[in-house]
């Protein structure tokens, strides 16, 4: 058993060393990169609110609750019948209260996507693309571009995209205004 602690141990070294271990220093700011992350670290943040899956999680337990008291009276004096409606209802309001965001930082984007924070950093990103409904963000790798829509997630997008326009004349993205 003692090769394989060795083992371990040469690899947390390495890994700390690379900056991925558990004990990561911190960086160029003074805060943890790993807990950095978040709308409640430094730089400008953007707020949005999600709206149309919360509605229809919304419906949808309205629609169970309309068919199962359209039913037998067996199945609506169900503990399960009820349950189910009030968990589609506390999943809507999770969701709504759960807030999408874009955090400008100095040289970094962050934004939750897929329920995980994500962040960019300003040698990473391809071109910013602003419009009057929506601002994208479009990564040089093969990840999924960023899309923050007016409409749908009521993002303020004209003021995105005057601060995106000063970061990218900084970090000399390529802008584009639509």
């Amino acid at each position: 058993m003692a090769s394989f602690d060795r083992k371990v141990e040469r690899n947390q070294i390495r890994m700390n060393k690379k900056g991925k271990g558990p004990n990561v220093t911190r960086g160029r700011s003074g805060q943890n990169p790993r807990t950095a992350l978040g709308p409640k670290g430094d730089g400008e943040v953007f707020k949005g609110r999600n709206l149309i899956l919360p509605v229809v999680l919304v419906l949808l337990a309205a629609l169970y609750a309309v068919v199962g008291l359209m039913g037998s009276a067996s199945e609506v004096n169900s503990v399960i019948f009820w349950l189910t409606i009030v968990l589609y209802l506390i999943l809507a309001l999770t969701l709504f209260l759960r807030r999408p965001y874009l955090r400008i930082n100095k040289g970094w984007l962050y934004t939750s996507k897929y329920n995980r924070d994500k962040l960019l950093e300003a040698a990473n990103v391809s071109k910013i693309t602003v419009d009057r409904s929506k601002v994208t963000i479009v990564p040089k790798s093969k990840d999924s571009n960023w899309v923050f829509y007016h409409l749908r997630n009521r993002f303020d997008t004209e003021a995105m995209g005057e601060r995106l326009e000063q970061y990218a004349k900084v970090h000399h993205v390529p802008f584009e205004r639509k």
